[in-house]
């Protein structure tokens, strides 16, 4: 009987890990991370920088890792860390469709999509609220 239910505790296990790591793709993946959130309106901005909270007015995110990867099908993936004001900045994105990822050990990780575009409003920025993991 130990041997069953240990048996089905490693199926489940390598196939959460199968999930995950075709969700994440090429990003970097969290050694804690369990749940990744999918952010299904996307972010339409000039350029690629923005702001990540905890939830509920819970002050800044510091040393999330923010990846975005493309354009398109382009596999390249470019990197930023927020800063002590939950800050980040990836400069000279062209325009384009991208993937993003935000990561950080202990929160929830976000994923979705960002197109940058040279016709979206200047005031547009990117606004990630990142919960407490599970």
């Amino acid at each position: 009987m130990k041997t069953a239910t240990l048996l089905m505790c490693l199926v489940f296990a390598v196939t959460l890990e199968a999930n995950l790591q075709g969700q994440v793709g090429d990003f970097t993946r969290s050694p804690y991370e369990h749940i990744i959130n999918e952010i299904e309106q996307p972010f339409v901005v000039r350029s690629v920088e923005g702001l990540i909270t905890l939830p509920h007015g819970g002050g800044p995110v510091t040393g999330a890792l923010f990846e975005i990867q493309g354009p398109g099908t382009d596999r390249q993936i470019r990197r930023s860390k927020t800063d002590e004001q939950g800050h980040f900045r990836i400069r000279r994105v062209p325009e384009g469709t991208y993937r993003f990822k935000a990561t950080l050990s202990g929160l929830q990780s976000e994923m979705g999509t960002i197109i940058v575009s040279k016709k979206s409003s200047k005031t547009n920025e990117i606004k990630i609220v990142m919960p407490v993991g599970v």
